[in-house]
């Protein structure tokens, strides 16, 4: 390695019930880099991404049957609806707007140390 050049090192965990507290010590030193949550049942799968350094977020809505993309929006602020989807934990679950039954498969975080 050069002198004076410095490598960063990206770290991913998973936000459960134990790792709350840490991942709000992270967002605190603004070392968030995204958080990205994604749920899914037998007709969707909804993946939203929180990307820090811009503060905006990308919601994907993808229609597992038909197999193409039902709904993409960048936003910075997200509705009710997926702020809620947002703040599920791996293996939660949710009544979507339909009363479909929609779980957590995966909410991550990535920082940079």
């Amino acid at each position: 390695m050069f002198e004076g050049v410095k490598e960063t090192e990206h770290t991913r965990i998973e936000k459960d019930s134990s790792s709350e507290s840490e991942i709000d010590m992270l967002y605190s030193f603004g070392v968030v880099i995204f958080e990205h949550c994604v749920l899914c049942n037998d007709s969707y799968e909804y993946s939203i991404c929180y990307f820090a350094p811009r503060d905006i977020y990308d919601i994907v809505v993808i229609n597992k049957k038909e197999g193409h993309i039902e709904y993409f929006e960048t936003t910075h602020q997200l509705n009710n609806t997926y702020l809620s989807y947002f703040n599920l934990i791996n293996g939660e679950s949710v009544l979507d707007n339909d009363g479909n039954k929609l779980v957590c498969r995966s909410h991550s975080v990535e920082y940079t140390l």
